[in-house]
């Protein structure tokens, strides 16, 4: 006999339970899934706010007033450089004895400038990437700035055979040979004699400035990144032009310091170009850990010699200008310093803004063209307009430091009005120039793959000197021709 299946019963009780536990079931899910997804969304969330905050651009009063100050220092560097070697140039006889001065100071300025706007540059991408907040950045900088010091004892010595060549193909060579300025016999120096002086001195004056200038940077760019300030704004101009003052001061020094002893023999400033060269893989090989500095002393060799062959020009340019016009050199400083510095911080700040973003708001056909360029809206092109107008202003008033200066030193300098009107116009067309340069060489740079941070500034910089000495022995002489 078959019996009936069972049906299933319902009992108030069993149906309370299971809806328990379904109820729990529920519960759990619901905690595990806010517990896994809450803390996602709030990082993605947070993730989303950073992005946002870092890509708001920095308003105009932003940049202005961060780079007013390192700007003001810098011009005020700058006056230093220019006065101190008007005054060499008028007053020691030094120059007199040795011509050569003249021609090696711009490339030892632009070099020293290149490999410590380079080297700040550098030193700013990386607080941008937040490298700064990492263990190991100390290390990192020391490797950096090693490098820095082989280049520039390897630079150093290549701009003193440039400007040997020059010294020898030019009249310069007839007039360092002429012993007439002094009856002193320690003082008769030939041409070789006159070029191993003065490389034992710059090689001695680029060795003190790097130690010291590397130091400071780091610490100015640091310091920037702890008060959120964008270093880009900061470093650059402060940088080339207290690395200027450095440079002509130690140059200066180090020549009288060694001058005593190169009338009686040359050996001394053989055996510091003997040790130095021996220096140079020591440097080298305290860096070769850190890949990123060695790949960079490789990359910018090349640059820094073509930059210090072009700045050997302007060195040509300013040894003919200083001995025809003896207060040129006052004014050199400020028209090829003060518009290296901005062309440097425009650089600068492109040159991070697409290694953080990897894009460019501007192409080939906005960047061609110097009238599309500045016309533009986007951020870059605002910055390269502020700067361009606020250029003027900022050189007039240095020019104006630098008279009253020159005054109290009982030695003014060009005092006639029709001087300060042309050199206003050179300002303007100079800086023009530069900064729609200063573009082009970065956005060139990156689209061929190269690093504009190790290769922009070294050409800017030395493209910023040729120009502005051009422009101003162009000015000293049309004004001489028409008004005598």
């Amino acid at each position: 006999m078959i019996e009936p299946e069972e049906k299933p019963t319902y009992s108030p009780t069993t149906t309370s339970s299971s809806n328990d536990r379904s109820n729990r079931e529920n519960e759990v899910d619901t905690r595990s899934i806010l517990e896994i997804y809450t803390p996602k969304i709030l990082t993605s969330m947070e993730t989303v706010a950073d992005d946002e905050s870092e890509n708001v651009p920095e308003t105009m009063c932003q940049i202005f007033s961060q780079s007013l100050i390192p700007f003001f220092l810098g011009g005020c560097g700058s006056i230093a450089a220019g006065l101190l070697l008007t005054f060499a140039n008028k007053e020691l006889k030094l120059i007199d004895e040795i011509p050569e001065f003249l021609v090696l100071m711009p490339p030892l300025q632009g070099l020293r400038g290149n490999l410590d706007m380079t080297f700040s540059s550098r030193m700013s991408t990386l607080a941008h990437k937040g490298a700064f907040a990492e263990d190991g950045i100390i290390a990192k900088v020391r490797r950096n700035a090693a490098v820095s010091q082989a280049q520039s004892i390897f630079v150093c010595l290549i701009a003193n055979l440039i400007s040997y060549f020059i010294v020898n193909v030019t009249f310069l060579g007839d007039q360092s040979n002429n012993p007439a300025n002094s009856t002193d016999p320690t003082h008769d120096l030939n041409n070789i004699e006159s070029s191993l002086f003065l490389t034992g001195s710059s090689i001695i004056s680029v060795a003190v400035n790097c130690a010291i200038c590397t130091a400071f940077l780091f610490t100015i760019v640091y310091y920037a990144w702890k008060k959120e300030y964008n270093p880009d704004n900061i470093v650059a101009p402060l940088g080339a032009s207290i690395s200027d003052m450095l440079t002509i001061g130690s140059m200066l020094f180090f020549c009288y310091l060694l001058r005593p002893y190169a009338g009686f023999s040359s050996a001394i400033p053989i055996v510091i170009i003997i040790v130095a060269v021996w220096s140079i893989p020591i440097w080298i090989l305290l860096a070769w850990r850190d890949d990123t500095a060695v790949t960079t002393a490789k990359e910018q060799c090349l640059t820094l010699v073509f930059a210090s062959i072009v700045s050997c020009c302007a060195g040509f340019l300013q040894s003919e200008g200083a001995m025809a016009y003896p207060n040129y050199p006052a004014y050199q400083t400020l028209i090829s310093g003060l518009a290296g510095n901005r062309g440097a911080v425009l650089a600068s700040r492109i040159s991070s803004h697409l290694e953080i973003h990897k894009n460019s708001e501007l192409g080939w056909r906005q960047r061609l063209w110097p009238y599309s360029y500045y016309r533009s809206n986007c951020p870059e092109s605002r910055t390269a307009r502020l700067l361009l107008f606020t250029a003027l202003p900022f050189q007039m008033f240095f020019v104006g430091i630098s008279t009253v200066m020159s005054y109290a030193m009982y030695d003014p300098v060009e005092q006639d009005y029709r001087f300060f009107i042309a050199y206003a116009l050179v300002v303007l067309i100079q800086q023009f120039t530069i900064l729609w340069l200063a573009q082009l060489i970065v956005f060139t740079l990156w689209t061929c793959g190269l690093d504009p941070d190790n290769h922009a500034i070294p050409l800017l910089t030395s493209a910023a000197d040729v120009c502005g000495c051009a422009l101003l022995y162009s000015l000293f002489v049309s004004l001489d021709n028409a008004f005598g």
